[in-house]
């Protein structure tokens, strides 16, 4: 089964919630809002965590199954979201 890593990579968190190197792992079964993670972050990256456990690709990446996304926030953080396989 697949799972999801969500990692914080670049910014700073308007509302202080979150730094640099947090991360979380999603799978199909338990797709909500991970415990530490504050909704404006999961809304912002919640339509790309489902296409990639729908199987989706993102075309435009040079890994398919890996892209960055930005907070919803205005000067907030990005997150990058990537496929991983279980063992």
């Amino acid at each position: 089964m697949s799972k999801i890593l969500v990692t914080v990579v670049e910014g700073k968190c308007q509302g202080g919630y979150h730094k640099i190197a947090d991360a979380w792992e999603i799978d199909y079964d338990d797709a909500k809002t991970p415990e530490g993670m504050c909704l404006g972050a999961f809304g912002s990256v919640y339509p790309y965590i489902m296409i990639l456990l729908g199987d989706g690709k993102f075309r435009w990446e040079e890994t398919k199954t890996k892209t960055r996304i930005s907070c919803g926030d205005p000067k907030g953080i990005v997150l990058e979201i990537e496929k991983t396989e279980d063992e």
